[in-house]
């Protein structure tokens, strides 16, 4: 996924999961030890939230501090990963294994634990309004005023200072005109960035923002960037395989080689100064990821011994593993499948890239204008197709059926009614809208229009395997399919790297229906930037183009409060329209799984976007291994 701004850290962060097509089995209701998601609206009131399926949460007292355990300093440890990473800017993460490079590689102010809490990283503490750190309403007329201190001493790997002003040069980088395709919400709102000292750095918003916990992805090394020009670094210069090497970074490990379709290796940073209680920099001399193009040849690797541990399988992969026993690592994780039906009404624009809908030549001679606009024509699919048939016969049953996209472990999810497998229904829907098959070829079709879609995903067997299933039953009610699976790095392609003619590519409108998974936000307000109608690209995330007006209500009243109860209450709204409206079509909720050698000590699975290597600062091997 590759979504600008939706860095590792961001509240706001949906990264595209392009690992495949299975999901969780039904979770067990989450208990103390696995709490629902915190929110930055509880941190902003300095009171413990509410959660649907757990009551109280405290949202910092991480058990992590008392779990760890001291490690030995030095070694190797080798990550296997079925697809490979290829951007290296926090900025513009998309898919999950560059989500979990950035994790070893770039700190920033809080991290993400494997319980659901909030720890201060290069910060010294994290600020709420219990502490008098959020004023709302703020200083001189701000809407809201946070002031952040960061730790005494940080330095950047190449030993330069790491300060306020590295933090206010991402603020500049973020609004600067020539950058392209990078998410401004909540970076707007900050009329000021004051560097009140190196380590002082208080932030005047002119609207209160429920995201600013976690709104700075990254600090950038101005010393080291700002001789290269913004326009530049959008198009990947000085963050590129060949150049990364020199890049100074905040997190445990830094670049050291890239070997592209091989691996990425990384070494530690003795300067870093981590969340750990050791406040110290990692055990490992290095971290090597190694890329393998297929998740069996990454589970052959795994038993091979050519790596210590293997990530980004799913559910579907448990079946060729479940003989290594304790070496599977498998935890709920705020995951889900998906079909995203494209909402656009425009035509394609070739100077912006945006708009429209598939340009593939198999679906040209449908006519003008794209079927899934016709919000009767998003219904129906959604009527038309099997959620339990794909559970059943492709996942082993194994799996919870989705209702929304939101993951039952969030404190703000709200579920909705199962959805319903009811051809006869989707046949009514494309009638009444006119849809009909007036020629008898079996194809539907209103003024003109064929109803004729292309299906996109990625070419993991099962999702293929998936839309199979899907052209079916589409061409039951009278919709022809064109599925067309491709490389995980055209359907996820940023906007500034696609081309208007990268096959299935999301940033760029290239598509009618695309199954995908969203790895999303611990926050509630990381669903303003894929839903909300100001969110189109190149400004946003928001690549269907949804657009609608309950959906912008409930979605701008998470965006501008810090009351908890009023933003429990605007996700409900959002989740019920979600449903009504056909925002999408949720197959079902996946996890992280994972495979870990015994000998890797202090690993521990993190279901939130932090992902696995969160804590690969207190990695090491164990006495023997």
């Amino acid at each position: 996924m590759r979504k600008r701004l939706l860095g590792l850290f961001a509240g706001a962060t949906i990264v595209f999961a392009a690992c495949g097509g299975a999901a969780s089995p039904t979770p067990a209701s989450p208990d103390a030890s696995q709490p629902g998601s915190p929110t930055a609206s509880a941190v902003a009131s300095g009171e413990p939230s509410a959660s649907g399926q757990t009551g109280e949460i405290n949202l910092f007292e991480s058990e992590y501090p008392e779990v760890v355990e001291e490690g030995t300093p030095g070694g190797q440890v080798i990550i296997g990963d079925w697809q490979e990473a290829n951007q290296f800017n926090p900025f513009y993460l998309g898919q999950v294994t560059e989500a979990n490079v950035a994790s070893a590689v770039w700190a920033t102010l809080v991290v993400l634990t494997h319980d659901y809490k909030y720890m201060a990283d290069l910060a010294e503490d994290i600020p709420t309004t219990e502490n008098g750190r959020v004023e709302v309403p703020g200083q001189d007329g701000d809407a809201m005023t946070v002031t952040w201190t960061l730790k005494d001493g940080l330095l950047w790997s190449d030993g330069e200072p790491l300060t306020c002003d590295d933090f206010m040069y991402a603020w500049e980088w973020v609004l600067d005109p020539d950058n392209v395709g990078v998410i401004t919400a909540g970076w707007e709102d900050i009329t000021e960035w004051e560097c009140a000292s190196d380590t002082e750095m208080i932030l005047h918003f002119e609207n209160i923002y429920e995201g600013y916990l976690t709104l700075v992805t990254a600090p950038l090394p101005r010393h080291f960037l700002e001789e290269i020009p913004i326009a530049d670094q959008t198009a990947g210069a000085g963050f590129r395989a060949e150049e990364v090497a020199d890049m100074p970074v905040s997190g445990a490990f830094t670049f050291q080689s890239v070997t592209p379709g091989q691996e990425l290796r990384l070494a530690r940073n003795d300067n870093y100064k981590s969340f750990s209680p050791r406040n110290g920099p990692a055990y490992l001399d290095n971290l090597i990821f190694k890329w393998y193009g297929d998740a069996d040849a990454m589970i052959a690797g795994y038993r091979g011994g050519e790596v210590d541990f293997a990530t980004d399988l799913q559910d579907s992969d448990m079946p060729k593993v479940q003989d290594l026993g304790e070496e599977v690592s498998a935890i709920p994780a705020l995951l889900y499948e998906f079909l995203r039906p494209n909402w656009s009404e425009t035509e394609f624009d070739p100077a912006t890239k945006t708009g429209g809908c598939s340009r593939n030549e198999a679906v040209q001679d449908r006519g003008e204008g794209c079927p899934t606009a016709d919000p009767a024509f998003r219904e129906a699919i959604a009527y038309a197709i099997d959620k339990n048939e794909i559970n059943t016969r492709l996942l082993g049953g194994t799996v919870q059926v989705a209702n929304t996209n939101i993951s039952p472990g969030a404190w703000f999810f709200a579920d909705q009614p199962p959805a319903t497998f009811d051809p006869e229904q989707a046949r009514t829907i494309l009638e009444e809208a006119g849809w009909t098959d007036e020629d008898g070829d079996g194809i539907r079709e209103k003024e003109g229009l064929q109803a004729k879609i292309e299906l996109c995903t990625t070419t993991r067997q099962v999702r293929v395997d998936t839309l199979a299933l899907i052209a079916g039953w589409l061409k039951d009610v009278g919709i022809e399919t064109v599925v067309n699976p491709v490389d995980a790095s055209a359907i996820f392609a940023d906007y500034n790297e696609a081309t208007p003619d990268t096959p299935c590519a999301l940033a760029t409108s290239n598509f009618d229906l695309a199954e995908h998974a969203f790895s999303s936000s611990i926050d509630p307000l990381g669903n303003y930037f894929s839903y909300h109608s100001s969110q189109f690209e190149p400004n946003g995330a928001n690549d269907a183009q949804v657009s609608d007006p309950e959906i912008d209500e409930a979605l701008d009243t998470v965006k501008n409060t810090v009351d908890f109860e009023e933003i429990r209450d605007a996700m409900a709204d959002f989740q019920a329209a979600y449903v009504e409206k056909t925002v999408e079509i949720p197959l079902y909720y996946r996890k992280n799984v994972e495979l870990v050698s015994p000998e890797l000590g202090n690993f521990f699975a993190n279901p939130t976007q932090a992902g696995p290597t969160w804590n690969a600062v207190d990695w090491f091997i164990e006495e023997g291994g």
